[in-house]
């Protein structure tokens, strides 16, 4: 019987940085909003080229996994392969991000969001201004399918968005093997 990451193994490739209940939560999102985001900027994508993860194309319109943050770099002495893992592990990583007009908007995608989601994307926010990413500050938005009510106050003071998507999450069940993702 294959589990659901088993299942889901091409959306995982797609969201790298995604649990498999949060590829639910984002793909519904998507259905939604998907369409409200411009195509990544061909800087932005050719920025990305070099940088360690999986790398947005032309015509994309939202980047996945997105590190940022790195302040560990073993330096060229090192295999590629050891610098790369060392600066991943060592940096924060962003589920998605994408761009309205010229201003990049983060997203932090939960089944249910908590205290410590409002923490990363406020950590996140600062890490970005810092490093002078972009010339704009970027939106942040934390996208899921519950969440803790004592986050909205937070959340709202510091200008998160919060997009609460409507998920069915039977699909994770074993004894929906063989249906079709909703």
């Amino acid at each position: 019987m294959a589990t659901p990451a088993q299942r889901l193994e091409s959306e995982r490739a797609k969201f790298p940085a995604m649990q498999v209940d949060e590829i639910l939560v984002w793909r519904n999102w998507l259905k939604l909003h998907e369409l409200e985001y411009e195509l990544l900027p061909p800087d932005w994508i050719l920025f990305r080229a070099v940088a360690p993860g999986a790398k947005p194309h032309p015509g994309d319109r939202f980047d996945y996994n997105v590190r940022i943050g790195v302040n560990v770099d073993p330096g060229p002495d090192f295999p590629d392969n050891i610098r790369q893992a060392a600066i991943a592990t060592r940096s924060l990583r962003v589920d998605a991000m994408g761009w309205k007009a010229s201003t990049p908007v983060l997203f932090e995608v939960k089944r249910r969001a908590g205290p410590q989601n409002v923490g990363q994307l406020l950590t996140y926010y600062h890490v970005w201004i810092m490093a002078a990413l972009t010339a704009a500050a970027p939106q942040l938005v934390l996208v899921c399918s519950d969440l803790t009510s004592n986050i909205l106050p937070v959340a709202q003071a510091s200008k998160i968005r919060i997009d609460l998507v409507p998920t069915d999450f039977s699909w994770l069940s074993p004894k929906n093997v063989g249906k079709p993702l909703p």
